[in-house]
């Protein structure tokens, strides 16, 4: 009988791997469902991928952890990908698959939450793009009792979808402080929180600048200031911060009081963006994004 070739065997390997992931942990064999749906896998496509995740996930099967990382680790990256990161951001935040909030039975607990994989799953959705894994960045640290890091993930969802209105609460808060800023100019802010935002900013630190050009538009501790804003921005995006440089694009595209459009200016900093596969600064998204929209509540 002829000996495989090397090609052979490296051709066979991928789908050897993926019926083996079949056997372990389970003891029963795979059925005809599971082992149609590893073999359509090797593929490596999303959809492949992403039929097993929600396969194991049905059956409250871990393996179904492994498969929404394949899935997300996929490319080019899309919403869809995005969007497989932020599930498994929830999946290790709950400690379960399933979306109920009935107590687990403990012949039903598959796996134990971890905070640290959550962060880290929800923090790789928001710098790939993902709109909702900013929103649950905010509530992940607002949780955590972190008010800076749910202050950054509210000020930057709200920029994104345009909600700086939905900030009144925190601009009222914060009122004495924007009224002394307005008065003493460059001095540091007479709130701490905004204060040490400065300073890190001051000092390079790419994702203070970002926070504080997100301040300045929004004009909390700060007067509002869209061409002061958008300095700290493109400081933060010339050192190679994804949001530095797509919320330069977005400041420039949509344009505003005192920020004179420039869509060719915006473009080239979405192009950047872009090019660390942050999805909504694909060309299809931001221009969706900084159209002019039916109300304006700034």
């Amino acid at each position: 009988m002829p000996r495989p070739t090397p090609r052979l065997l490296l051709y066979a390997l991928p789908l050897f791997t993926l019926l083996g992931c079949a056997t372990a942990p389970a003891s029963r064999p795979p059925s005809a469902t599971e082992r149609d749906a590893l073999t359509a896998a090797a593929d490596g496509q999303f959809d492949s991928a992403l039929r097993v995740a929600r396969m194991y996930q049905a059956w409250n099967d871990p393996r179904a952890l492994d498969w929404y990382a394949r899935a997300a680790a996929t490319t080019p990256r899309t919403h869809r990908s995005t969007s497989a990161e932020e599930q498994l951001g929830t999946f290790w935040e709950r400690g379960r698959l399933d979306s109920s909030d009935e107590p687990q039975k403990p012949e039903d607990v598959r796996f134990k939450p971890s905070p640290r994989k959550a962060l880290r799953w929800y923090h790789s959705a928001a710098y790939h793009g993902s709109p909702y894994a900013m929103h649950d960045l905010a509530r992940w640290y607002e949780r955590q009792g972190d008010m800076a890091g749910a202050l950054r993930w509210r000020l930057r969802s709200a920029v994104y979808m345009r909600e700086l209105y939905k900030l009144d609460a925190l601009r009222g808060a914060t009122r004495a402080s924007t009224e002394a800023a307005r008065l003493a100019g460059d001095r540091p802010s007479t709130n701490a929180a905004i204060a040490r935002i400065q300073r890190l900013a001051a000092r390079g630190d790419a994702e203070a600048q970002v926070d504080l050009g997100t301040l300045h538009e929004a004009g909390i501790g700060i007067p509002q200031d869209m061409s002061e804003a958008l300095r700290w921005y493109q400081r933060a995006g010339e050192q190679g911060n994804v949001y530095g440089q797509y919320f330069s694009g977005l400041a420039l595209g949509r344009g505003s009081k005192g920020l004179q459009k420039d869509e060719a200016a915006a473009a080239a900093w979405f192009a950047r963006a872009n090019a660390q596969e942050f999805y909504l600064a694909d060309e299809s998204y931001w221009r969706k994004a900084i159209a002019p929209p039916f109300f304006i509540f700034e």
